[in-house]
């Protein structure tokens, strides 16, 4: 096999680039192997574990797009999240949970855990697991979803 066979083994279809290197009669190969064909690479669609129905007014994470609530589970628009306005939820899909500790917030001390987009691992908020106070005791095994990780996405006018 001649230097210019080699250099375009790699165009011609396997059975025959193969067919020509392979055999026991074909010559040594001199330098080094040609430069393998361009690869095209298949990008995988993103999935989420959870899909909210497209029918809701919904809201997803700012940063991947993965949807995080409905519209109907927003309890109050009123909170005020680490970095800013944050909305209460009653329940959230597509969320990791860290592990709980105990933090003084604006309306006393409450043991929390924070809670992140399970796709792009962003940081959303926190989930109240225990509240100390009577008067706090609603919010437990509610969702803080800060306003700058989420955006209002189908549905809205």
């Amino acid at each position: 096999m001649c230097v210019a066979q080699v250099l375009t083994a790699h165009l011609l279809p396997p059975w025959q680039a193969l067919g020509s290197l392979c055999s026991p009669w074909a010559a040594p190969r001199v330098g080094p192997l040609p430069p393998a064909p361009a690869m095209v690479r298949i990008s995988k669609p993103k999935t989420f574990q959870a899909y909210l129905d497209d029918c809701h007014r919904r809201y997803s994470c700012a940063h991947c797009r993965a949807h995080l609530a409905n519209h109907d589970d927003l309890i109050s628009k009123s909170f005020q999240g680490s970095q800013g306005r944050a909305y209460l939820f009653n329940s959230v899909v597509n969320v990791g949970c860290g592990p709980a500790e105990e933090r003084v917030l604006l309306t006393g001390l409450h043991a929390v855990a924070d809670i992140h987009c399970e796709n792009c691992k962003t940081t959303l908020g926190w989930k109240y697991e225990q509240a100390f106070e009577s008067s706090q005791k609603y919010k437990e095994g509610k969702y803080i979803i800060e306003l700058n990780h989420m955006i209002k996405d189908n549905g809205w006018d």
